[in-house]
């Protein structure tokens, strides 16, 4: 079989494009990829590492509510369709999959930003992904000795294209994630960075601080401050629900109401505010549409017998009956 003069990057960019497309495939992007995958023994390979890649997005689709911890009541979760798991938005309009051609993040000094309620997967040039939350900006700079990605503000996830010549860094204020070949998040806040790894190994540190780099697995969560304090927890079943968002979905697993609201307060331009205290402090277990919060408030009102009043763009939930 024909060999291209393409770069593995580029191959490996090139099919995430074709993974991300619409199935069934047109007869015109069928032939179109026949031809593509025959012009490279390397290109097959990369398409199906390309399709595993988001079949590690469909995985927390499937998952229910977590049975460790008793609800007061049990809430009904609503689920995205699969066409949903690559782009999922809410106020703000996404970025469609077969609108990708051609789009990769990591040329020089590359920025992406999302609106609230926008959340966008992305190639990058390096072969890389990139699945950036709501509300979130990035700056990327890719250069032939490193990958450096700024987290600007909010959240991403990335699963990251093996290059040990080329280390691949996220930039958080003073904290710094890097990795090699493995797939992890990591969220800005003012006082503090959390990592999640999903897969493989990174290194977290604080510039400038005083305190070795931690290693971190599969499973691992970490939060650095910008005091150079750094904790580490294994908690994988608690990463699959934090990381919900990427279906575009909030898992409620026994957090508060008032809690819950912040969340949705996140993902959309209709703001929920609880007037009653008691109400808030109740406890909720569930999957939820993050561009849902009439949804979400509805199933509040039935759940708990609240009165929900709806005055522009705002939800109040008032005092249990």
């Amino acid at each position: 079989m024909p060999a291209s003069s393409e770069t593995s990057e580029q191959i490996e960019a090139a099919a995430a494009i074709w993974a991300m497309k619409d199935r069934p495939l047109s007869a015109e992007d069928e032939a179109e990829l026949r031809e593509w995958l025959s012009g490279d023994t390397r290109r097959r390979g990369a398409l199906l590492r390309a399709q595993a890649t988001l079949s590690s997005l469909d995985r927390a689709q499937a998952l229910g509510p977590g049975e460790r911890w008793e609800g007061p009541k049990p809430l009904v979760p609503v689920r995205l369709s699969r066409r949903d798991l690559l782009i999922a938005s809410g106020a703000a309009s996404g970025l469609s999959a077969a609108g990708l051609a051609g789009f990769f993040l990591g040329r020089h000094n590359d920025k992406m930003t999302t609106a609230i309620g926008e959340i966008r997967h992305l190639p990058m040039s390096d072969g890389s992904v990139a699945t950036i939350n709501t509300d979130s900006s990035i700056q990327v700079d890719m250069t032939a000795e490193r990958r450096v990605v700024d987290l600007v503000r909010g959240e991403a996830w990335f699963k990251v294209a093996k290059n040990k010549k080329r280390p691949f860094i996220v930039v958080a204020g003073m904290a710094r994630v890097q990795a090699v070949g493995t797939a992890f998040s990591v969220r800005r806040l003012d006082d503090r960075t959390e990592v999640q790894v999903t897969e493989g190994t990174v290194k977290a540190w604080q510039e400038g601080g005083d305190k070795p780099p931690i290693w971190l697995n599969a499973g691992d969560t970490a939060v650095l401050t910008p005091q150079g304090h750094v904790t580490r927890n294994h908690a994988p079943q608690a990463i699959e629900d934090a990381l919900a968002w990427r279906d575009g979905q909030i898992a409620l697993t026994g957090q508060s109401l008032g809690a819950a609201a912040a969340e949705y307060n996140r993902y959309n331009q209709t703001k929920i505010v609880i007037e009653d205290p008691e109400l808030a402090g109740e406890h909720l277990l569930g999957r939820f549409n993050a561009d849902d919060p009439e949804g979400f408030s509805d199933a509040i009102a039935t759940a708990f017998d609240a009165d929900v009043r709806h005055v522009d763009k705002t939800i109040y939930i008032g005092k249990k009956n």
